[in-house]
C-alpha cells in the first residue's frame, strides 16, 4: 500500500458552474449573465459568468444594484439542486481518469490519482486532458495536483504551481494567501489583523 507522503490529488475547480449550467441548457451566446437567490430579505448575486465579472459585478451584490448599473443584464435564479447534480454527474464522467473521485461542493472535485497518471502521459498531460474536454463541453476550470488534497484545493483556485512535484508542497503553498487554506473567514481576519497574510508566515 502507498503510504500518505507517495498519494497524489487533483482537485478540480469549476469556477462558473452555476453561469456554465445555465449556459449550456440553453445555450446562451457568450454575454453578461448573473444568477441570484434571496439573501436575507434581498435577492443578492450568488454566481457570475466571466463577461459579467469583467463588468465589475461580482457575488454577493445586491441584484438590484447590478441591475441599476445594467438594466438590460441577462438574470437567471439560482438553483442548488441543479448544480449539485451537475457537480455529481461531472464526478462520474471524471471516472475516466481515476476510480476514486469525490465531491468537493459547492463546486470542486477532488480526483484521487496516484498510480494513474502515467495512462495519460503522465501528471501535467492528464490534468491538460480533463481541462480540454471540460472547456471542450462549455466548462471554465482549473486544476493543480499535489501531495495533499489541501494544497491541490489551494493551488487550483489560487494559483500558482499547476503540477507540485512530490515533496514540494511546503514551498508551493508559501506566497498563498491564509484564504487558501480553507479557514473560515473569522480565522483568517484575526490572523491577517495579527500581522501573518501569507501562509509562509505560518511555518515558523
Amino acid at each position: 500500500m502507498n503510504d500518505a507522503s507517495a498519494r497524489r490529488f487533483l482537485s478540480l475547480w469549476l469556477r462558473r458552474l452555476s453561469t456554465d449550467r445555465i449556459t449550456r441548457r440553453d445555450r446562451l451566446a457568450p454575454e453578461p449573465l448573473v444568477v441570484a437567490g434571496p439573501s436575507g430579505n434581498m435577492l443578492c448575486l450568488t454566481a457570475v459568468n466571466d463577461a459579467a465579472a469583467r463588468l465589475g459585478l461580482d457575488t454577493g451584490m445586491a441584484l438590484a444594484d447590478a441591475r441599476a448599473m445594467f438594466p438590460g443584464i441577462a438574470v437567471a435564479q439560482a438553483d442548488a439542486a441543479a448544480d449539485a447534480a451537475l457537480l455529481e454527474c461531472l464526478a462520474g464522467w471524471c471516472l475516466r481518469y481515476t476510480p476514486l473521485v469525490g465531491i468537493a461542493p459547492p463546486d470542486g472535485l477532488t480526483l484521487d490519482i496516484t498510480g494513474c497518471a502515467h495512462l495519460f502521459g503522465g501528471e501535467e498531460k492528464l490534468r491538460r486532458d480533463l481541462l480540454r474536454r471540460l472547456k471542450h463541453a462549455g466548462f471554465a476550470a482549473s486544476a493543480a495536483i499535489a501531495d495533499t488534497v489541501g494544497a491541490a484545493h489551494a493551488l487550483a483556485r489560487h494559483g500558482g504551481v499547476a503540477v507540485v512535484p512530490p515533496g514540494g508542497v511546503r514551498n508551493a503553498l508559501h506566497a498563498q494567501p491564509l484564504a487558501a487554506l480553507r479557514l473560515d473567514p473569522e480565522t483568517v481576519q484575526g490572523l491577517e489583523q495579527s500581522g501573518v497574510k501569507e501562509v509562509g508566515s505560518l511555518y515558523s
